[in-house]
C-alpha cells in the first residue's frame, strides 16, 4: 500500500537532501503491520526520574513509531495511570529512531476498509488520546526528533509544550493520498495560526523546525545533540514549582480559552486566582517573598 510519507519524499528532497532515504524507509515501514490483538508493550517505554518527570518513549523505530491501535492503547493506558499519580509532576513524550512518528499506519486503515465502525473506533481512540493530553493534570512536553507527520504532528500539537531538534520536520500529509487530516486539523488549528495550519493541511508540505517555531507549533529549537538535555532542563524547571499550582494553572489556561467574551474570561480568571491564593504553597511563597526568606 502506498503511504502518505512516500508521496512527499520528492518534496522533502528540496528541503533536506539527506532525508529522502529516511522517508523512503518510512514509506516501506508504514505499509505493513503485525496483525495482533495483544499490544506489545515494548513499543512504548516509561522511565521516571527523581524529580517527578515521567518520560514516555515511542519505541517502534523500524515502523517509524506509527500510531497503530496498539500504540494508541499503550499511550492511553499510561496517561490514565499518570493522571492518578501525584508524584509525577511533568510528562515528556519522546521517540527512538529517525522519526518522532509517521502518523497512522495506512495499511492498518486499509485492512479496515468497508468497516466504518472499526475505522471510527481507531480515530476515536486517537482523538481520545489527544483530549487526554489536554486534560491530564500534569504538563506534557513533546521532545521531537526527525519527522512528525499527520497523527505524529497531531501528537506534537496536542502536547502542552514542545522542544524540537533543528533537523526535525513537520507535516499534515494526508492530502497527498486524498485523505484530509481532519483530526490533526483540530490540534493544529488550536496550537498555531489558523492560516499556517490550513496551508499545511491543504498542501501536505513539510515545514522545518524553524518554521514550526515561527508558527507556534514548538517552543524551542535546539541542536540534535542538545535535545535531551534541553527537554530535561525544561521539564525539571517546571517540576520544581508547586505541583498544585502548576496543575491549577494548566487547567485554568485551557478553560479560559473557551471564553469568547473577554469580560467572562477575566471574571473566570479572577475567581481562579482568588482560589489559588488560599493554597498553603501560595501563602508560604508570598510570606517568604515578603519577609525575604529563601525558598525551602
Amino acid at each position: 500500500a502506498t503511504t502518505v510519507t512516500a508521496m512527499f519524499v520528492s518534496k522533502l528532497a528540496r528541503l533536506a537532501p539527506s532525508t529522502p532515504s529516511i522517508l523512503t524507509q518510512i514509506a516501506r515501514s508504514t505499509s505493513s503491520i503485525i496483525d495482533n490483538d495483544i499490544a506489545d508493550d515494548s513499543i512504548l517505554l516509561r522511565n521516571d526520574d527523581e524529580n517527578g518527570v515521567a518520560t514516555l518513549t515511542l519505541n517502534n523505530p523500524v515502523k517509524y513509531n506509527v500510531m497503530t491501535w496498539d500504540m494508541l492503547q499503550l499511550l492511553q493506558n499510561q496517561l490514565d495511570t499518570i493522571s492518578k499519580e501525584d508524584r509525577i509532576k511533568v510528562v515528556v513524550i519522546r521517540a527512538t529512531g529517525k522519526a518522532f512518528s509517521a502518523g497512522h499506519d495506512l495499511r492498518e486503515i486499509q485492512l479496515q476498509n468497508g468497516n466504518d465502525e472499526k475505522q471510527r473506533s481507531l480515530f476515536q481512540r486517537c482523538s481520545n488520546l489527544m483530549i487526554s493530553l489536554n486534560r491530564l493534570p500534569q504538563p506534557v512536553i513533546a521532545s521531537v526528533q526527525g519527522v512528525a507527520t499527520a497523527a505524529g504532528c497531531q501528537l506534537v500539537a496536542s502536547c502542552d509544550l514542545a522542544v524540537s531538534s533543528e533537523d526535525a520536520m513537520f507535516g499534515a500529509s494526508g492530502i497527498n493520498v486524498g485523505l484530509f487530516c481532519s483530526t490533526p486539523a483540530v490540534a493544529l488549528s488550536r496550537s498555531m495560526h489558523p492560516k499556517q495550519a490550513l496551508q499545511m493541511l491543504l498542501t501536505g508540505d513539510l515545514i522545518t523546525s524553524d518554521e514550526a517555531l515561527s508558527y507556534g507549533l514548538v517552543n524551542k529549537v535546539v541542536s540534535s545533540s542538545m535535545l535531551s538535555t534541553e527537554t530535561t532542563k525544561l521539564a525539571t524547571q517546571i517540576a520544581s514549582k508547586s505541583s498544585h499550582v502548576v496543575r491549577l494553572g494548566k487547567k485554568m489556561f485551557y478553560e479560559q480559552l473557551a471564553y469568547d467574551n473577554l469580560d467572562e474570561a477575566y471574571a473566570f480568571a479572577t475567581e481562579r486566582i482568588v482560589c489559588n491564593l488560599k493554597h498553603p504553597d501560595t501563602m508560604k511563597g508570598i510570606d517568604d517573598f515578603v519577609s525575604k526568606k529563601p525558598k525551602s
